[in-house]
């Protein structure tokens, strides 16, 4: 009889109560992985959101609740990420996008429209151009836009793997609140649910994250040439020449946008919500 009275005790102590009640969870199989989501759900046209790398899908919950009066928000965890499957330490650079492209054929979604930030908007982009015909509209989120510098790639590249998997174990051990307060003390203007959901997603994303491979992956200019939807993008407050290749990169879409949000570095719907918010719905309002 206890026992049958503590498990419903149980099991609302193990739901985070900054997830909104009425959400739900669960997991479809699809790429040959379990893959997990939250759904802020209702008869709504379907919203996925691809999070960045070393966060999951709950990272956008802040995002997610200003949208989900209109919208079926869904947020999945990348492979490798929240509570979805790890990856192998040898998988194709495009997996990714066969992930979402096999997720959104799971939940039967019809027409929906994707956003993502950096890692998930480079999922985006390129699925958006491989598969045309689905998305509703696109929307990146500070993708790489100008390709790095042969220099610049060979540096990111040098260091060695156990060094960048190691610190990927480093941060899985750490307590949340050393993961908050670090983050807090770098970025002191992000609220509470960003500060909390980052901390979180740090303790769980698989080391083998870090074997992913950057290779042969396709330009912008390749992606946007066969990009027919309607895209926004929604990019880091960049100056100079970087801000120039950013905008003759985006004038490869057909059908496109290009904003810099002013104010906003890499994460620019945590550095400028309302700025990013109203971008974003001034877009929405389009479709």
């Amino acid at each position: 009889m206890l026992l049958t009275l503590l498990l419903p005790l149980i099991a609302s102590a193990s739901v985070d109560p900054h997830i909104p009640s009425h959400w739900t969870e669960g997991y479809v199989v699809a790429n040959n992985i379990r893959i997990h989501y939250w759904r802020t759900g209702g008869d709504k046209p379907p919203m996925v959101l691809a999070h960045g790398y070393s966060d999951d899908g709950l990272c956008w919950t802040a995002v997610a609740k200003e949208l989900e009066d209109r919208y079926d928000v869904i947020l999945p965890d990348a492979r490798g990420f929240g509570r979805t499957d790890s990856p192998s330490q040898s998988e194709l650079a495009d997996v990714q996008v066969a992930d979402l492209a096999g997720f959104i054929s799971a939940l039967k979604l019809e027409k929906p429209i994707l956003m993502g930030h950096s890692m998930g908007s480079s999922s985006v982009a390129w699925f958006s151009a491989r598969y045309p015909d689905i998305p509703r509209a696109s929307i990146l989120v500070d993708p790489r836009l100008v390709p790095r510098s042969p220099e610049a790639q060979a540096a990111r590249n040098s260091a060695p793997m156990e060094n960048r998997v190691q610190a990927i174990l480093d941060r899985n051990n750490m307590s949340y609140r050393e993961l908050f307060d670090f983050q807090k003390e770098r970025n002191p203007h992000f609220s509470f649910l960003e500060l909390h959901f980052w901390a979180l997603s740090k303790q769980q994303y698989h080391p083998n994250t870090a074997y992913r491979s950057t290779g042969d992956r396709p330009g912008m200019n390749e992606l946007f040439a066969e990009t027919s939807c309607p895209t926004l993008i929604l990019k880091a407050d960049d100056q100079g020449e970087l801000r120039a290749g950013n905008e003759a990169v985006a004038t490869g879409l057909k059908n496109g946008k290009l904003v810099h949000v002013e104010g906003a570095g890499h994460s620019v719907h945590r550095d400028q919500p309302k700025r990013f918010h109203t971008a974003l719905n001034a877009f929405l309002e389009k479709l």
